[in-house]
């Protein structure tokens, strides 16, 4: 299957909100600027009114100033009159005070992210100055002038004054543009209310910002004592293995340690990092430079975010550490507020979904399915005889079983499918883009698990069954959540009525 690929312009705008614009090909050319009659259009008194032009050319996005008031930098380098310069990935363009990043992303990929505010700057031997710094400068130098009266000297002090305050600018640009991508930041992770979707999403922002080339979230279980890996971003599978000597792609001893001493982590090169004996060499796949970073509630490391560039020595440094630091806290009261929906949506003994979510959860996926034109299947789970696991086993017993079978649903069901309990042994399953013979084959494989799984108590094993309803939505004006509920139910019922332990689809 190809890739597809969407080209996109972003920037932080004077309302310090997060503005990402794609762009099409096909509409090529896209101008910006100021004025409402540009395509893209930009609020910002650096802006001309029409300031930009965009093509597309031989497969790669072009852009043109077009005679603008400020002017437009591309990288550091500033574009002539007339002067077509295609874009790369994470190409930054500055007008004036503002800058813009252009990103090419898959289709799978979130809207949400940024281009590295910490890159190096370098120093251009002819340095441009905003009109209100060029007034400062030549305020300052006349009063120079009027005190010294050296010329000389005042070549030497023009120098000098220009080399600072170019210096100052540079550290002014840096600090408002970290501000401003915290300030989004905290406006995205706020609006993300699932874990793995704010998880993913911190982790995506973060890597940005520090030019990451990989990185992964582990949060704390339950338990206190496991670890689980809850996004990855350019990384295989992960594992955590109880044997800290084995050599692997990431530092499990750094992550520990981060666990331990609460505290920003960062190793700018692991090539001459002796401690690291964990981490494969970088020809190997492993990092060059590290950062590990610590997510906190209430003086409790719950969770490590863990970045490393396999390019780059020293990558990460002390000076991002500030930075760091309000991202950590951002993340991590997100983090808190993601914790306390999930857990007034979930069932504290199976740990699956309340019957309210699943009810909102499935009124959203008709609509999709509707929208989409895309099938939507729904399975209906009830344990056959389980009064009898309480009556002669115990409720504690009966716990268990019901435990274990969610873990089976859990096992034979996608990620995007949602799965609750109804309350009881019964249980639903919604199935996005599943067909009913799909769902069916599904329903059997959850079935023939349940039917092969003993349950220990003591020395005895317990044998449970399970009957399973199996119904789809149909496309038409008066098929409703309702509706598609109780054909699974009948199916259910009908299973239940010709013996048990079987699937039945409605039809």
């Amino acid at each position: 299957m190809t890739q597809v690929t969407n080209h996109y312009l972003s920037w932080i705008d004077v309302d310090n909100e997060m503005h990402s614009e794609m762009l099409q090909p096909d509409q090529s050319p896209i101008t910006l600027g100021r004025s409402d009659v540009a395509e893209v259009e930009v609020f910002n008194t650096s802006v001309s009114r029409l300031h930009l032009e965009f093509v597309w050319l031989a497969g790669a996005w072009h852009v043109k100033d077009l005679n603008s008031s400020f002017g437009t930098w591309i990288g550091n380098a500033k574009l002539q009159p007339d002067e077509v310069v295609a874009l790369k990935q994470d190409t930054e363009i500055k007008l004036g005070n503002l800058s813009l990043w252009y990103e090419m992303r898959g289709e799978h990929e979130t809207q949400e992210m940024f281009q590295t505010c910490f890159r190096p700057t370098t120093q251009n031997e002819e340095m441009e100055f905003s009109s209100e710094f060029n007034d400062f400068r030549v305020k300052l130098l006349f009063l120079l002038q009027e005190n010294f009266g050296d010329n000389t000297l005042n070549v030497n002090l023009i120098k000098n004054i220009d080399s600072e305050l170019h210096q100052l600018i540079t550290a002014q640009e840096a600090r408002l543009k970290e501000q401003r991508i915290l300030n989004s930041i905290s406006h995205i992770l706020n609006r993300s209310l699932t874990l793995s979707e704010l998880l993913k999403t911190s982790l995506n922002l973060v890597s940005k910002v520090l030019n990451a080339e990989r990185g992964f979230v582990v949060l704390n279980h339950l338990n206190g004592k496991d670890h689980q890996f809850f996004a990855l971003r350019h990384f295989d599978e992960l594992v955590w293995s109880d044997d800290s000597g084995v050599e692997q792609d990431y530092s499990q001893a750094l992550v520990k340690r981060c666990f331990e001493q609460n505290k920003i982590l960062i190793i700018g090169d692991t090539e001459v990092n002796a401690a690291l004996a964990d981490v494969n060499s970088v020809k190997n796949g492993g990092g060059r430079s590290i950062v590990v970073i610590p997510l906190v509630q209430e003086d409790d490391v719950i969770g490590v975010i863990y970045l490393d560039n396999q390019q780059l020595p020293h990558n990460f440094t002390p000076e991002q550490i500030p930075f760091l630091t309000t991202f950590a806290a951002h993340t991590s009261i997100a983090l808190h507020n993601s914790m306390l929906y999930r857990r007034a949506i979930t069932d504290d003994l199976t740990q699956l979904y309340t019957r309210q979510h699943v009810d909102e959860a499935l009124a959203e996926q008709i609509w999709q399915s509707q929208i989409n034109k895309k099938p939507l299947s729904l399975l209906i789970l009830d344990l056959d005889h389980f009064k009898r696991v309480n009556d002669n086993f115990g409720h504690t017993m009966g716990d268990q079983v019901l435990q274990g079978f969610s873990e089976i649903i859990k096992s034979q069901t996608r990620q995007h499918d949602v799965v609750g309990r109804f309350g009881g042994e019964e249980f639903v399953v919604i199935l996005p883009n599943t067909d009913i013979f799909a769902a069916h084959e599904l329903a059997e494989r959850i079935r023939l698990a349940t039917e092969k799984h003993p349950f220990t108590k003591g020395e005895e094993s317990i044998w449970v069954t399970v009957s399973i309803g199996a119904a789809s939505f149909q496309h038409h004006s008066d098929h409703n959540a309702l509706l598609l509920l109780e054909n699974a139910d009948t199916a259910l019922y009908q299973a239940k009525a010709q013996g048990r332990n079987q699937t039945v689809s409605f039809s």
